[in-house]
């Protein structure tokens, strides 16, 4: 017995192929909206102190990263108050069929406020940063898995509020070295 299939099979076969995988790409007028979004949200966290307002658009180590400045922030008794002056995109890339990396060029204006007050704390900075938002697909959504830097920035203040480099606050700093056990914890299992 000889199978025919019927006409325009393949071409249906075709199109419901292409709907599959554009579901699962991210079209680069979208992944640009992320990226901008992302970054309306994060001015917004960093000025509340409340990262919870980043939350379903960022993944773990994201979210690590914008926990811990919020943080030490909170701990000063200041919030970042951001402003993102120019924003151009300068490139999108697709690694991987689950991955976009959206590469920007951007200027930002930064100052602390003091929590209650408002008053500002310390100098202002006008930073100049190439960055790589890399995009990967979350179960149902995409979120900005990653952020770093392309080039090293160029920050315009020279000291912060609590005296530390301005890497640190940047998201620049190297974790710190590690170190043999003390010999008081020498032996002893974690806990």
């Amino acid at each position: 017995m000889i199978f025919r299939r019927p006409p325009g099979f393949a071409g249906a076969v075709f199109l419901a192929g292409t709907a599959l995988a554009g579901c699962r790409n991210l079209p680069d007028h979208r992944a640009e909206a992320l990226v901008r979004k992302y970054n309306e949200k994060l001015i917004e966290a960093y000025r509340m102190g409340d990262e919870r307002i980043i939350e379903g658009l960022v993944g773990d180590e994201e979210a690590r990263k914008i926990l811990g400045l919020i943080g030490v922030k909170a701990d000063l008794g200041i919030t970042l108050d951001a402003a993102l002056t120019e924003f151009h995109v300068t490139g999108i890339q697709r690694p991987s069929r689950d991955t976009v990396d959206v590469l920007t060029e951007e200027r930002w204006h930064y100052r602390d406020r003091r929590i209650g007050s408002g008053a500002t704390v310390g100098q202002e900075s006008d930073d100049h940063y190439f960055m790589r938002y890399a995009l990967r697909k979350d179960q149902k959504s995409w979120v900005v898995f990653k952020v770093s830097f392309e080039r090293p920035p160029e920050v315009g203040r020279t000291e912060v509020p609590n005296r530390a480099s301005p890497k640190i606050f940047h998201g620049m700093a190297e974790p710190p070295p590690q170190s043999a056990p003390s010999p008081a914890t020498a032996g002893k299992g974690s806990r």
